[in-house]
């Protein structure tokens, strides 16, 4: 027999402001304010006092992983404004020493002396709210938007990726800067 409804349930603290409209849900926190967009999601969404209700109708797989997509999405949202999320990145190198200067005004990370080459790498940072700071031989990246603060180390990673003659050999060439905790 084919299942007609899906609801789940999220568990809201009590210090949160939340406002849903459309289904964009907005969540106030200590640490700020985050936005998200569910209107594509295809499910319905309803705020009670202490818990916010998402149902899906007439359920198949896709639809299914929708509204649970949409339950994984309000929990880290509610997890980042007030907690925040913080990843930590190690600068690795061997012979050249590497640099890394983070920018928060301009929303940017410079990586120079990679692999001893003179261009320096600049990686974009993700969101308003994400921040960057180095710490001798660590770089901390911050923010509430867990996609944002994922992203920004996904991109200092990708920026540091072997390419060219030193593809071939990436025991020897292991200079970056890698990811070590969330």
């Amino acid at each position: 027999m084919k299942q007609l409804y899906l609801e789940r349930e999220v568990e809201l603290p009590e210090d949160l402001a939340i406002t849903i409209k459309d289904n964009v849900v907005t969540i106030e926190g200590t640490k700020g304010t985050l936005t998200k967009n569910f209107k594509n999601f295809n499910v319905e969404l309803k705020k009670t006092k202490k818990k916010i209700s998402v149902k899906a109708y007439y359920i198949n797989k896709k639809r299914k992983a929708n509204a649970l997509a949409v339950v994984g999405y309000l929990k880290n949202m509610i997890k980042g404004v007030t907690e925040g999320y913080v990843y930590k990145s190690k600068i690795i190198y061997s012979h050249f020493p590497i640099t890394v200067e983070p920018d928060n005004n301009k929303k940017i990370v410079t990586i120079k002396n990679l692999y001893g080459g003179r261009k320096s790498i600049v990686v974009p940072i993700v969101g308003a709210e994400t921040s960057v700071k180095v710490d001798k031989d660590d770089v901390i990246i911050e923010g509430i938007d867990k996609e944002a603060v994922g992203q920004t180390t996904a991109n200092m990673q990708e920026a540091c990726r072997l390419r060219g003659k030193r593809k071939k050999d990436p025991e020897t060439f292991m200079d970056g800067v890698w990811q070590w905790d969330k």
